[in-house]
């Protein structure tokens, strides 16, 4: 037999076996639980520490959000996505005169989160951030406070026990 020969017969029987080896994949897997979501209605479980779209949420106590415009987070973004301007208000105070953040460029490191002092930044579990055109993607402070929801309320403190009189 010649060599060409024996090369056809090997690529037959390898061709035969990797379509036989792929089927099997086929069948074990056919009767395997399912484990794909239909995602509009059913929406993923998101795991503790989800990093998702960064928000302002309100602090109920203040009745807006934390944001002193230290603009800590500008300078701690890689992308430079935040914009933050403000004015020295009568009191000697930062007031904020807008805060924008381009959602398109965020790569969702968490940065800003980490290095706010009054902790108004928080990384939400928003994960739906498609739209049609760039400018849907710009989010002013009033967008932000909205997808940030409420701050959770303080937690109350137990009453100290009053102290035993045995001095």
């Amino acid at each position: 037999m010649s060599k060409k020969r024996i090369s056809y017969i090997y690529e037959w029987r390898y061709t035969v076996y990797s379509i036989v080896k792929g089927l099997i994949v086929t069948f074990v897997n056919l009767f395997r639980k399912k484990v794909t979501l239909q995602y509009p209605e059913v929406k993923w479980d998101l795991p503790e520490g989800y990093r998702g779209m960064p928000t302002l949420p309100v602090d109920e106590t203040k009745g807006a959000d934390r944001c002193i415009a230290c603009q800590a987070c500008v300078r701690a973004c890689p992308t430079q996505l935040i914009t933050v301007d403000s004015h020295m208000g009568e009191d000697k105070k930062r007031v904020i005169d807008s805060f924008t953040m381009n959602i398109g460029l965020c790569m969702f490191c968490g940065m800003c989160e980490e290095v706010c002092p009054v902790d108004a930044i928080r990384m939400s579990d928003h994960y739906e951030l498609a739209s049609f055109t760039r400018d849907e993607l710009l989010c002013d402070r009033a967008k932000l406070n909205q997808m940030g929801g409420v701050w959770p309320p303080a937690p109350e403190r137990a009453a100290e026990p009053a102290e035993s009189g045995t001095d």
